[in-house]
């Protein structure tokens, strides 16, 4: 399996210009993103996975749109809701009705619930996270081990970093805005190799 786990591109809120919990790309960021299917232009994905933020899916949408494939919204993927962010309890966040019909080439993992809330329960530790990441590993990713399936995962600063240790434990690549780290797992989902991809972002490098 060939697994390639994405942070978002870079957001207004990384730059202090606002836009809150559920903020959108800043311009470098939109630039970052469109750089991504250049990556994969001899790739063809299986999946592209994602995490429900808005920053996330439109960083993830020129590659599928590039692949011609749709988006699965994965929960497991948001952002940390972190104690010491109470804009993110406080935030009115979307009914997943609400951010299909934004994103019409998204839907959700086939086990949520439409009815129900998607963002997980302010606030959350560490622990937690890479609780429920794993969870999405064991629901969604071990499918694909012993496979030659090429998937794509995109995240944050947090859920990105444990997913890499989840798949690579001791990992030591960075989380940059729309950087790459390619894994190729074998059929018990063990790490092979490790790569780490940026050239596509030119000068635009960040964490």
């Amino acid at each position: 399996m060939h697994l390639y786990v994405i942070r978002h591109a870079q957001s207004t809120m990384n730059i202090g210009q606002g836009g809150g919990p559920n903020c959108s790309l800043s311009e470098v960021g939109r630039w970052q993103a469109e750089q991504i299917p250049s990556f994969f232009k001899d790739i063809q994905l299986n999946a592209i996975f994602c995490s429900p933020l808005r920053r996330v899916i439109q960083t993830a949408t020129p590659l599928a749109k590039a692949q011609g494939l749709g988006i699965v919204l994965i929960p497991e993927m948001s952002e940390i809701f972190n104690e010491e962010w109470k804009d993110y309890r406080d935030y009115e966040w979307e009914a997943c009705r609400q951010i299909v019909e934004e994103f019409p080439h998204a839907q959700f993992v086939e086990y949520q619930d439409m009815e129900r809330k998607w963002w997980p329960t302010w606030p959350e530790n560490h622990a937690i996270v890479r609780k429920r990441v794993q969870k999405f590993v064991d629901a969604k990713l071990a499918d694909y081990y012993g496979t030659d399936a090429h998937i794509a995962v995109f995240g944050h600063g947090q859920t990105t970093a444990d997913m890499k240790q989840i798949v690579n434990p001791g990992d030591i690549h960075p989380v940059y805005n729309a950087a790459i780290v390619q894994y190729v797992l074998d059929s018990q989902g063990q790490c092979e190799r490790v790569s780490l991809h940026k050239d596509h972002l030119g000068p635009h490098v960040y964490e």
